[in-house]
């Protein structure tokens, strides 16, 4: 059985939808309806339809504009393209046929004469504009274009001064909200401490287990506070170098991940070489590492594996974070470092979080004039890799961290 012919209509009226359907459809054609231009231009580039009517009033981008945009593709230049409106003021068809239609019908549509004028267009017939009227026509419509265009510009200049003013106020509110939250959560964690040292007594066992749960989820509170803190440092934020011997910087972080990692039933592993000194900010290093082993923590289940390693080269250190874990979908590999930006994925929902970390992660190890990059699959696991320059690292520029 051959395949039926397509024809697109794009039409915002659903009355004149069901019609024109209708009647088509009962002439052996395969109708495909659009309500607005975009949607009528996604829909030709899928179909290729073999004729194409076009209400000439449609919202947004009209049918004048539509059919422009249709005209300009490749495989629709000799598709035929009919206006299908209510539009009968003085030069609505010249204008139409300008912007690249082979034919205007006007509505109300008669029933018993589309078909035979659709054959018609499909049979070759074409309205043409005379020569003067197309030229003055032609003017008419690239004024219009332009004018168009220009409101258009000012109109998203308008709305990125909008969204300039609204970032300003929403960073302004998480400082705020970060410095006053984290005034009374450092007493939180330091009563915690004297708790689970047993300097304000002894405790039992079943207080004691209550204790470590507080401090281990008040520092995790305390990390999220901080990453937020430091997003809106950032972008006035100098680095403060001084000399680091990063071995003895990663040391105590990974012991704090192994008791962790334990508790998780998972398995820490840690190769790290003798690592001549490098020029760093201890503190921006410090939520590099938190922030990927982190991750690493978070996204593994027991009885996986997590291995850092430190190794030394002549002109670079690398840094790599492996881990078994759930792993990253391909077509998320690039959104992962944006602020904000959580997979959304089956396999991540349950690990909470701000979508802060590896943002700040990529715009410290940038700073440092350093790359980091990424190698995942879903279900196996991801592996993280910094790479940091032996030369002068460079300063955090204001541009650094978007938001």
């Amino acid at each position: 059985m051959p395949e039926q012919p397509t024809i697109l209509y794009i039409e915002d009226n659903p009355d004149n939808q069901r019609l024109v359907q209708r009647i088509l459809t009962a002439r052996g054609y395969r109708v495909l309806i659009a309500e607005n231009g975009p949607d009528g231009l996604d829909l030709a580039r899928e179909s290729q339809p073999v004729l194409i009517l076009v209400d000439l009033n449609i919202p947004g981008l009209d049918g004048y504009e539509t059919t422009t945009r249709l005209r300009s593709l490749p495989y629709l230049s000799q598709t035929p393209i009919v206006a299908l409106t209510a539009d009968t003021t003085p030069g609505a068809r010249e204008r139409a046929l300008v912007a690249g239609c082979d034919g205007y019908l006007s509505k109300p549509i008669e029933a018993h004469q589309l078909s035979a004028q659709i054959a018609d267009f499909l049979g070759g017939k074409r309205e043409l504009v005379p020569a003067p009227v197309e030229m003055v026509m032609l003017r008419e419509y690239n004024q219009k274009l332009v004018e168009r265009l220009e409101q258009q510009v000012r109109e998203l200049r308008a709305a990125n001064a909008e969204l300039q003013e609204l970032d300003r106020i929403k960073n302004q509110f998480l400082s705020t909200l970060s410095h006053e939250l984290r005034t009374p959560l450092t007493s939180l964690l330091g009563y915690l401490e004297l708790f689970g040292r047993g300097t304000l007594g002894p405790l039992n066992e079943t207080q004691s287990e209550a204790i470590s749960v507080m401090q281990r989820n008040t520092q995790i509170l305390s990390r999220h506070l901080n990453n937020l803190l430091y997003l809106q440092e950032v972008r006035s934020h100098t680095l403060e170098l001084s000399v680091v011997h990063l071995p003895q910087l990663v040391k105590p972080l990974l012991l704090e991940a192994q008791h962790r990692a334990t508790e998780s039933g998972l398995i820490l592993e840690a190769v790290i070489a003798d690592v001549a000194p490098l020029k760093l900010d201890i503190r921006a290093m410090e939520l590099v590492l938190r922030n990927l082993l982190d991750n690493a923590l978070k996204f593994t289940r027991a009885g996986g594996r997590i291995r850092l390693s430190l190794q030394d080269e002549p002109s670079r250190v690398l840094l790599r974070i492996e881990d078994t874990g759930c792993g990253i979908p391909p077509e998320t590999l690039h959104k992962i470092f944006l602020p904000f930006y959580q997979v959304d994925s089956s396999l991540a929902r349950p690990y909470p979080g701000n979508g802060l970390g590896l943002a700040i992660v990529q715009h410290i190890v940038q700073a440092h004039g350093g790359q980091i990059t990424v190698r995942s699959v879903v279900g196996k696991g991801s592996v993280f890799t910094v790479m940091l320059p032996r030369s002068e690292p460079i300063l955090l520029e204001s541009h650094a961290c978007g938001s």
